[in-house]
């Protein structure tokens, strides 16, 4: 009897992803509720006779909900990839994260150009770590063997000619 059977399955570190998948779909939720919240709650940013006024934020707070909406929604077309077992899922993890780079790097940058709202360390740090998730999510999906041996469902088969006789 051997030990080295394939690895294979949702086990491993794919519990980790998968628990990182869903609790950032659940967080992209509650950072809309609160988006929207603030949007109501504070209409003196964006009320033209306010001395506290900003006319930018009139489309940055939909902007800000149009980003979480998009994440939600990849958010949960990887989590029907994850548990399906579908190929596309390790390609399009890994845009995933890209996206979610992007998108904050963007945040910051609209927040800082149009706003009076200046960047805080706080900011700094939540970017650095989720660079360095990504590159970790990226890395284990690019390099293991577990996720190259269960991500094959919807994958075509190429038949082999070995079974051709001449």
């Amino acid at each position: 009897m051997t030990d080295n059977l394939p690895l294979r399955g949702l086990g491993g570190w794919l519990i980790v992803v998968a628990i990182r998948l869903i609790l950032s779909c659940i967080s992209n939720i509650f950072l809309i509720l609160y988006i929207s919240i603030i949007f109501i709650r504070l209409a003196n940013f964006t009320n033209s006779n306010s001395i506290f006024y900003s006319e930018n934020l009139n489309w940055i707070y939909p902007l800000e909900i149009g980003m979480n909406l998009i994440l939600i929604f990849f958010n949960i077309y990887l989590l029907y990839l994850f548990f399906t077992k579908n190929y596309k899922f390790p390609s399009l993890m890994i845009c995933f994260e890209l996206l979610v780079i992007g998108l904050m790097l963007l945040d910051q940058f609209i927040t800082h150009q149009f706003t009076s709202f200046k960047i805080e360390s706080r900011d700094l740090f939540n970017i650095a770590k989720n660079i360095i998730l990504s590159v970790i999510c990226i890395s284990y999906m690019l390099k293991s063997e577990r996720v190259y041996n269960t991500f094959v469902n919807g994958r075509r088969r190429v038949e082999s000619n070995n079974n051709i006789i001449s």
